[in-house]
């Protein structure tokens, strides 16, 4: 009887123990597959080229045409009567194929919204969008985040269009800020994007380069002009990585279009996914299975104790 209840109890410690070691990789994974993805990011001027028309279907055409995973877009409206009452995030999700979603920076703005999207063939986990704090009066700002699960693991990728009038004081106090709205997700590789409206010589460029990387300044050819998109002159749309470990940046490009007053900033990064944490019910079955395994030694101590009493006993 004993001996049974050994090899029964061996059993059951190891199929504990696998089902424990099968939960261990959404803690901690050592082995996570790399992935190529396409990053762009695109003021879009609510979709009027430099022509005056409204086109979205000529900014789904470029997005398609970029064979772009993850999209940052700027200056997005939502059912304003300037732009026929489109739901133009929805509209675009339709027309490239790609999950959204949408950040509203002004509220009731022409019988609408206005503010930023992410579009991503990627699942979205999560999303959040951050209004800043202004130092006086002007146009709302905000920063769109979201957590896409892709392959194994996690990616933050986020949105931001910054004050465009030439007094930098806003800019700079919105940059004050980045800190504490990336905190929340200080363990996820970071991708931040969009219309900053300060070139490379800026004092906001000097302070975003001592906590993120430039992309372009990685890989990038040429002097990467994205406004405005008829002759184009400055560098003010960017795309910020949080480290080199996790992004390798191949190559980066800026598609010639006159479909918004900007030019769209792609780049081609090998990234390698953040390990997804476990989930509270996994949390709960590992400490279970745990809890188990650390038990079952003593109860097979006690059984053997016992058989060797009566043993003696029985002697």
């Amino acid at each position: 009887m004993c001996n049974f209840f050994r090899r029964g109890s061996r059993g059951l410690c190891l199929f504990l123990s696998t089902l424990g070691l099968s939960l261990l990789p959404g803690c901690k994974s050592t082995d996570v597959t790399p992935v190529v993805l396409r990053v762009m990011t695109y003021n879009i001027h609510h979709a009027e080229g430099l022509d005056g028309k409204v086109d979205l279907e000529r900014i789904a055409n470029i997005i398609r045409q970029s064979n772009a995973d993850i999209v940052a877009l700027q200056e997005v409206d939502k059912n304003t009567q300037r732009t026929g009452g489109i739901d133009m995030p929805a509209e675009l999700a339709d027309l490239t194929g790609m999950n959204v979603v949408f950040g509203a920076n002004l509220d009731n703005y022409q019988g609408g919204q206005y503010g930023t999207a992410i579009l991503s063939r990627f699942p979205i986990e999560s999303h959040e969008n951050h209004r800043l704090k202004k130092v006086r009066k002007g146009e709302q700002r905000g920063v769109l985040m979201a957590v896409l699960k892709v392959t194994q693991g996690q990616l933050l990728f986020t949105c931001t269009h910054l004050d465009h009038t030439q007094d930098q004081a806003e800019r700079l106090f919105s940059e004050t800020q980045f800190t504490d709205i990336f905190a929340g997700h200080a363990s996820l590789p970071t991708v931040f994007c969009g219309d900053f409206n300060d070139t490379p010589d800026s004092e906001l460029h000097r302070r975003l380069s001592e906590k993120w990387i430039d992309a372009w300044g990685l890989a990038g050819k040429g002097n990467g002009y994205t406004m405005s998109s008829g002759k184009p002159t400055r560098r003010i749309d960017y795309i910020w990585l949080s480290d080199k470990k996790n992004f390798k940046v191949r190559w980066l490009d800026v598609p010639q279009t006159e479909a918004s007053d900007h030019l769209p900033l792609v780049a081609e990064i090998r990234f390698t996914p953040a390990p997804r944490p476990m989930s509270a019910p996994e949390i709960a079955l590992l400490i279970i299975v745990m809890t188990l395994l650390s038990a079952i030694p003593i109860g097979i101590g006690i059984t053997i104790f016992k058989a060797s009493r009566r043993s003696k006993r029985q002697t």
